[in-house]
């Protein structure tokens, strides 16, 4: 049998067309972050290598394969974004300087980490989106002294302790939802944009510990609410340009509840974040 080059020619380009319309099929799931790097050369002209990096599934506010993008746009789905990293401070009744109540709660550093899961919400125009997200948050307390927070205790109650301890954290876990508006400007002849973000947010807690080490005991560790806000609520900013941004939060509600001792203790927060 005598096999022409037709027919060895059209299941090529059948398998051809099968192959292509799965990878399109599978790029509208991603989301990608374009880092790109510019080799200047002695000519004006100068070359580009981008190397892209998935990291998010489900439909997203933007085209990346020049597509005409349609308004409103609506997008949502899993992501790993909005990486916040920074400092935290206590106000005692807008003061940061703590009241003779709360002094057991000297620390020597307080910082704030979380980072956003998924995300759902629709862009208006090139310019502006509104969208809600939810994710995970931790706060961490280094307290100078050497108390020990009594887990039965309401309002809460503290002993201290005759052990010098290395560290004395004390840590809550909070599942945060903010609900952001967000104003982009043009891109620039890189491609960057700058960004502001506006907000509010909210958060139930997960969970609460405090974690000891010292030469006596080594290390220890305890889980409980220690009359932390079971739910949080506050405001928060981001302003920055490309992928990076400089955030703060404040939180309106009272660090504890049910402890008139530490009521109006809010917690401030401001950092970095990364992937906005």
């Amino acid at each position: 049998m005598k096999i022409s080059h037709k027919h060895i020619a059209l299941p090529l380009m059948a398998l051809t067309m099968l192959y292509t319309g799965r990878a399109i099929a599978q790029e509208e799931n991603k989301t990608t972050t374009v880092i790109t790097t510019t080799t200047k050369t002695d000519s004006v002209k100068s070359e580009e290598k981008q190397v892209k990096i998935n990291v998010s599934v489900g439909k997203q506010d933007y085209d990346d394969r020049g597509k005409e993008i349609k308004y409103p746009r609506i997008f949502g789905g899993l992501t790993f974004t909005r990486i916040d990293w920074g400092f935290s401070r206590l106000i005692d009744n807008g003061s940061f300087t703590l009241s003779d109540e709360n002094k057991f709660l000297e620390y020597g550093k307080a910082s704030n980490f979380g980072f956003d899961v998924a995300q759902f919400g629709v862009r208006t125009g090139d310019a502006t989106k509104v969208y809600i997200s939810t994710g995970f948050e931790w706060n961490y307390i280094r307290l100078k002294k050497n108390v020990v927070l009594d887990p039965d205790a309401t309002p809460l109650a503290y002993t201290e302790s005759d052990i010098a301890y290395k560290k004395n954290i004390l840590t809550s876990t909070y599942l945060r939802v903010p609900l952001t508006f967000e104003w982009r400007s043009r891109k620039n002849h890189k491609g960057d944009r700058a960004k502001i973000a506006v907000g509010a947010m909210t958060g139930v807690l997960l969970k609460g510990s405090q974690r000891l080490k010292s030469s006596e005991m080594g290390k220890q560790g305890f889980r409980d609410n220690y009359n932390l806000a079971s739910f949080q609520y506050g405001a928060f900013a981001r302003v920055g340009f490309g992928s990076m941004a400089l955030f703060t939060k404040y939180y309106f509600n009272d660090m504890f509840e049910n402890s008139p001792d530490q009521k109006n203790l809010n917690n401030l927060t401001f950092g970095l974040t990364l992937g906005f």
